[in-house]
């Protein structure tokens, strides 16, 4: 999601310059530009289509707000680190997309549409799956010992569908939407799948807190809203004709733009650094939860304040955008991130202060959980300021002629490295806590691996931080393919 409707005017006049020097082209009307500027988005005739997209979106969002919630369900299975840590390969579709996003961007029935062509087929695969899903949990989940490589299987499948439909909405949103309310379409994107999350994992978990329903009935009920969402977008939303100059390009030539773009020294050095950042932050966002549901705390619980945190994720963006509205804009990252470091030290106290025996009688310790909620949100603020951001960065660097694949690779790296530390971590924890030979538990390798996670976050900042903040200077120009 690009943060470029705040900027000043003259600064993004004065960006296009820059952009068409670089380029060799000659200067822009700049009178022309600013009256573009003006235009005021106007939704009347794109009421519906905003709505289409939010419903859309938000189904996108079920899956893995409903993944989110196996891994809670295991853990009072007492199933292994490393078993979960298999589980959490299941998302890793949707960081891997740009590998066949140019198939689903350029192949397509024309009497069917070039987005519909891919939206009906897996949307209708989702609900299947989920009901697919809903049938087995009995052999799958609710057994003595569940079905690990399965499970993980069959979400990963499903956030592969889940993946391949967000390529082809988000290609259906720059087109059924009017050019000067094409922006309404990162904040659809924002909100539904957001709010897709939220009823797939606290909805569930409010639901079935209070006996209304159980996993496989919520699972098979979205599955056949998915199927009938599907048939209903298909049946009375048409795409109509493609324009001439909107027709996408070659496969091929795709995939060409992509491998230059990798080939390029300041992209490299830019891998090297989102691949390293986020690995210190592994142990408190993934397994401190983890940690305090095994002490106590109530899976319910921790759903409510992951959904407090909602508005936060939501609204801060708009917050901190005059941070990054300027050309270092991973300079507020690096603000950030020595307190989210000093936060997995201030997670780890938190973990082992848990008040086990209170939470055992079903007392509610009240200054315990205000600690908890503070923290998560330090946590979520820190976060998110890292990943606007990171965002700003790269609107900044993408280079303009390669539409968007180049922002598309950035995030898809982005992703990859966020995605990798928790499946390690998780795998380590297990590891650091057993001998060699009979894996006899000696020590709690969660705090083991949380002292390594801060010494790594520290050492990471005090070694790398200062490149980060350099790359920012490297010219335009040399981000170019």
């Amino acid at each position: 999601m690009e943060e470029t409707d705040g900027l000043p005017r003259q600064r993004m006049t004065r960006d296009v310059r820059e952009l068409e020097s670089l380029a060799g082209a000659p200067e822009v009307d700049v009178k022309a530009a600013e009256k573009l500027e003006e235009q005021v988005a106007d939704l009347t005739g794109d009421y519906l289509n905003v709505c289409l997209l939010l419903v859309l979106y938000t189904l996108q969002g079920i899956p893995m707000g409903l993944s989110a919630v196996f891994p809670l369900i295991l853990k009072e299975k007492n199933v292994s680190y490393a078993d979960l840590g298999t589980f959490s390969l299941n998302s890793y579709p949707f960081s891997l997309k740009l590998f066949w996003a140019p198939i689903v961007d350029a192949a397509y029935v024309s009497r069917i549409g070039r987005r519909k062509t891919w939206l009906i087929p897996t949307q209708l695969a989702i609900g299947l799956v989920m009901l697919v899903v809903a049938g087995s949990l009995d052999s799958l989940l609710y057994v003595e010992k569940p079905e690990i490589k399965s499970l993980t299987c069959l979400f990963f499948f499903l956030y592969f569908l889940c993946a391949t439909q967000d390529i082809a909405v988000d290609g259906w949103a720059l087109a059924i939407l009017r050019k000067e309310n094409v922006g309404y379409a990162a904040t659809c994107n924002a909100i539904g799948q957001t709010l897709g999350y939220a009823i797939g994992f606290t909805g569930f978990m409010v639901l079935e807190h209070f006996g209304l329903i159980t996993l496989a009935e919520f699972i098979t009920l979205w599955g056949f809203i998915f199927i009938v969402v599907t048939l209903l977008v298909g049946l009375l939303k048409s795409e109509g004709a493609i324009p001439p100059d909107d027709e996408p390009e070659s496969i091929s030539k795709a995939y060409q733009d992509m491998f230059k773009i990798l080939g390029l020294h300041p992209v490299r050095l830019l891998l090297l650094l989102l691949f390293t950042w986020k690995f210190p932050f592994a142990i408190a966002d993934g397994v401190a939860p983890l940690k305090l549901q095994e002490f106590g705390v109530h899976k319910e619980h921790m759903a409510y304040i992951a959904s407090g945190m909602m508005p936060v994720v939501i609204l801060l963006p708009a917050v901190v955008s005059r941070w990054t509205s300027n050309t270092t804009p991973w300079n507020l990252a690096m603000k950030a991130y020595p307190w989210r470091v000093l936060l997995v030290l201030v997670s780890t106290v938190l973990v082992s202060c848990t008040p086990s025996e209170a939470l055992h009688r079903g007392e509610i310790p009240w200054l315990f959980y205000s600690a908890v909620v503070l923290v998560c949100f330090l946590a979520t603020v820190a976060q998110q300021c890292m990943f606007v951001s990171q965002m700003a960065f790269f609107a900044r660097i993408s280079d303009p002629a390669l539409g968007g694949t180049y922002m598309t690779l950035l995030n898809t790296l982005a992703n990859l490295g966020g995605m990798w530390p928790g499946t390690a971590v998780l795998n380590l924890i297990d590891a650091s806590s057993c001998t060699a030979e009979t894996c006899l538990v000696k020590r709690d390798g969660f705090y083991l691996m949380s002292g390594i996670s801060f010494i790594y976050g520290v050492l990471w900042y005090l070694l790398a931080s200062s490149h980060a903040r350099r790359v920012q200077t490297i010219k335009l120009s040399d981000w170019r393919v």
